[in-house]
């Protein structure tokens, strides 16, 4: 073999040999080529599993209020526009009903919340009901106290406002409100301007003979005033209310 020959072969071999190391880190080049995919794939199923909470949250939120997946979604749609504004506490089961798109829609919601109230105010109530027991129990020479005065829940019931001093009138009135307190017609009485005073009321109750059998049967209701007074009164003092029906307080004459 001529020299020539012999670089010839040797040249060919050496650019084979090229090819073959570069054929070899090909795939190399390829995976890193490929690697921001398999790093957003990866990624994305973190991301999916992280949201996997929010819909277990999602379901468990729309379950106690008795509502759908599909509804408390809407819901949550709903919060971000006017509604956000307007009126940002407001339940989820109004807020579907003020926004429901038909009247079926309406009245399922409307049915919804009554049940959802009726629930609330059971429980509310039992609660009460166990207070004062247990303030009987605990406490049997003193008046028991509301724990919340709950004028929206109990219609028929006479709501009385007056004052500990300062206040002629009342001094002379209360003895005619309480002639009304009986099985009938209940009667809480809202002081104004007591400032949490308990002690002070129940020296007051004394002194106009108010029954404690009566308080604690609740024929009679002692509580602090928390604003009904100024917002329905016009300033009158003594005066005495009903709620009707529809929720507005009717003016009483007795």
């Amino acid at each position: 073999m001529s020299h020539r020959l012999f670089y010839l072969v040797l040249a060919i071999v050496g650019i084979m040999f090229c090819q073959t190391v570069l054929s070899e880190e090909q795939p190399t080049n390829a995976q890193t080529t490929n690697t921001p995919s398999v790093n957003w794939l990866t990624l994305a199923t973190r991301s999916l599993n992280l949201n996997q909470p929010n819909q277990q949250n999602i379901r468990e939120q729309a379950q106690r209020w008795g509502l759908t997946e599909t509804e408390w979604q809407r819901y949550l749609e709903i919060k971000q526009h006017e509604r956000s504004f307007w009126s940002p506490n407001l339940d989820p089961i109004t807020t579907l009903g003020v926004e429901a798109k038909t009247d079926a829609e309406r009245r399922h919601y409307a049915e919804l919340l009554a049940k959802k109230e009726h629930e609330r105010v059971d429980k509310e109530l039992a609660f009460e009901r166990a207070y004062y027991e247990a303030a009987q129990r605990l406490y049997p020479d003193q008046l028991p106290f509301q724990v919340e005065p709950h004028i929206s829940q109990a219609m028929g019931r006479i709501y009385y406002f007056t004052r500990l001093d300062n206040c002629e009138k009342c001094e002379i009135d209360i003895s005619r409100i309480l002639s009304y307190a009986n099985n009938k017609t209940p009667v809480d009485i809202y002081i104004v301007g007591s400032q949490g005073n308990d002690d002070a009321i129940r020296v007051w109750a004394a002194k106009h003979r108010i029954d404690p059998a009566k308080v604690r049967s609740r024929q009679i209701t002692l509580n602090h005033d928390s604003g009904h007074w100024f917002m329905n009164a016009n300033g009158k003092m003594p005066v005495a209310f009903q709620v009707q029906g529809d929720g507005q307080w009717k003016l009483l004459s007795y």
